[in-house]
């Protein structure tokens, strides 16, 4: 079943900030590009007084999401189908939705087309300043960031990107970059184990560690 906690270290990232969160205003969080809802559904489980909605634009994966669910979080976990993730988020997302996830979605995708995709959640980060969004995403670190047995792994993700996908890995920087596009008074927030990259191996647990990409969590909102 879903509940099971997946070994993407970005689960790991993502339960331990909803949890460190204070207690939202409003109660809802939103998985966009969701596909199976393999966060809300672990999400879900851990947090009662929260809802979930894991919002996709393929029918065949939020079936087998549905299909999946353990029973008794049958009401709390919703599967919508949109024709497109650039459709803008409906109107009451303002006044109900706490936090956007954005899970492994835009690796592989443009600058552009990350922009297109954040810009219209902005309004409901505007409507209650304690709303937000949270990224997870592979990191290509700089040079000797990491001991060179941990970052030849990192260095095999790069070139698997650029062969197999066209896809060249964000830095931090890059980005940090593209979220300034979205909208320059963002306050961004990034985790990851420690902000000691010497420390990296006495911090991660086995759910946070991987071999081969190095995962980050960024945490956007407006202040009023």
């Amino acid at each position: 079943m879903l509940t099971t906690i997946a070994l993407d270290p970005a689960d790991a990232l993502i339960r331990k900030l909803i949890k460190r969160l204070d207690p939202p205003k409003h109660s809802k969080v939103v998985e966009i590009g969701g596909r199976y809802g393999f966060s809300s559904c672990s999400l879900a489980s851990e947090n009662l007084d929260l809802s979930f909605e894991v919002r996709c634009d393929s029918e065949d994966f939020l079936s087998r999401g549905k299909t999946s669910l353990d029973v008794e979080l049958e009401d709390k976990v919703a599967f919508t189908y949109v024709t497109s993730l650039f459709n803008p988020p409906p109107s009451d997302d303002s006044s109900n939705v706490s936090v956007y996830v954005i899970r492994n979605l835009l690796w592989n995708w443009s600058d552009g087309d990350a922009v297109k995709l954040l810009k219209p959640l902005l309004p409901t980060l505007r409507a209650t300043t304690s709303s937000r969004i949270l990224v997870t995403d592979g990191v290509s670190p700089l040079p000797n960031d990491f001991p060179p047995h941990i970052e030849i792994g990192y260095r095999r993700r790069d070139i698997t990107t650029m062969t197999m996908h066209n896809v060249k890995q964000r830095t931090l920087s890059e980005w940090l970059q593209l979220f300034a596009r979205v909208d320059p008074s963002l306050k961004v927030s990034f985790q990851f184990a420690t902000d000691n990259i010497t420390d990296v191996a006495k911090v991660y647990t086995e759910s946070e560690r991987t071999s081969h990409v190095y995962k980050g969590i960024w945490e956007l909102r407006l202040e009023a």
